[in-house]
């Protein structure tokens, strides 16, 4: 049985997935009206950060900013993976490939973390978390690219993109447990989101500039909260909670029940129903999820 420390863990995990599962049906409406992504991406970035701030400096005043240089450079790092590498590479992958591939190489990513966990962190993965990580690319498969995918087509640059998004989403989930004894995620998810949030900023200003926020409108600005609430101040916020009481690896299965919830709020937010496929796919992947969660109540090392 698990204790209660891994079971809050998991639900913190769940609640990720969850938080994340509506961000991509606010992406398309959002880009449906002329607004670039990566202004979503800066934006959620400084809100996270300006909602933590306030909150914690009126609970606990300016002793909570206070950090080591070291400490600085990992909550750096953390911008780095989580903003300009896992949001950023994401988003550009999406101009290159279609959604079936972009799918299925962006969530290679719990076989990467496990990986990563064990020559890392040393968390060796149990035998069925290796097995799960696997059952989550046969559902993409089964749901989203059987028949579908043309290898002669994919794009060499939305590969390098969506190994990049990886990259972050890998480095984000170690990076994070790794330091979770001494950081509290709280102050994990101001740094990283405020420093992320800055460097994509000043990139951005000096690459290209931003013409696209002659098109905001309130009904945009208003579909940009979705983001900046659930993906980055919720998501992230419950991630980085998750990741003190539970392994990278099982946290990044875990977080592939995003698509699951993806499935089941696409309808309410944008009126598309799933096909069957996807629908069977989904089934494929929370079984995986619930055998890697099973690996773990069996007692195993995640």
């Amino acid at each position: 049985m698990m204790n209660g420390q891994t079971a809050r863990g998991v639900l913190m995990a769940l609640g990720t997935a969850l938080a994340w599962g509506g961000t991509g049906s606010f992406a398309k409406l959002i880009a449906a009206g002329g607004v670039s992504q990566l202004t979503v991406v800066c934006y959620r970035g400084f809100f996270a950060a300006a909602v933590v701030g306030l909150f914690m400096l009126a609970r606990r005043g300016s002793r909570f900013f206070r950090c080591t240089r070291a400490e600085l450079a990992q909550y750096a790092a953390l911008g780095v993976f989580t903003v300009l590498f896992n949001a950023t590479g994401y988003m550009m992958s999406c101009v290159y490939l279609s959604v079936p591939q972009v799918l299925m190489l962006n969530y290679t990513f719990p076989i990467v973390t496990m990986a990563g966990s064990a020559l890392i962190n040393g968390e060796r993965p149990a035998p069925l978390q290796v097995l799960s990580g696997f059952l989550v690319l046969a559902g993409l498969y089964v749901g989203f690219a059987a028949g579908s995918v043309d290898l002669r087509s994919i794009s060499l640059a939305g590969v390098a993109w969506s190994m990049l998004s990886v990259a972050g989403l890998s480095g984000n989930a170690l990076l994070s447990r790794r330091i979770s004894g001494q950081s509290e995620p709280l102050k994990q998810l101001f740094y990283s989101h405020l420093l992320g949030a800055l460097m994509l900023a000043a990139i951005r200003t000096c690459a290209e500039g931003w013409p696209d926020l002659a098109n905001m409108t309130p009904r945009i600005f208003l579909y940009m909260q979705y983001p900046a609430i659930f993906a980055a101040l919720v998501g992230y916020g419950l991630l980085f909670s998750a990741l003190r009481r539970i392994s990278a690896s099982l946290a990044s299965m875990i977080c592939t029940m995003e698509i699951v919830f993806a499935a089941a709020l696409t309808p309410l937010i944008i009126g598309e129903v799933p096909p069957l496929h996807e629908l069977a796919g989904c089934a494929v992947i929370a079984g995986a999820v619930l055998l890697s969660i099973a690996s773990e109540r069996g007692g195993k090392s995640a």
